[in-house]
């Protein structure tokens, strides 16, 4: 993956969910975490986690978390 897309920022948890759902749509994406490095640190985010897909994926990407947080609501 060259260039990546910034689709989804939450907690670790969440982002594991997001990550799955894309993998299941066969849709390849990224997490970084900054959990280890803020307790390592000792300051810093803790649990916040991203998920980065290919641009020509953010599409798709963006209609299955949006209908993920529909779900979620209703």
């Amino acid at each position: 993956m060259a260039e990546l897309t910034l689709i989804f920022e939450g907690t670790d948890f969440e982002s594991k969910i997001v990550k799955g759902r894309l993998e299941d749509a066969g849709i390849k994406s990224l997490t970084k975490s900054e959990t280890n490095a803020g307790l390592i640190s000792g300051f810093g985010s803790v649990d916040v986690s991203r998920v980065f897909v290919n641009p020509a994926d953010v599409d798709k990407a963006s209609e299955l978390i949006e209908k993920m947080n529909s779900d979620k609501e209703a």
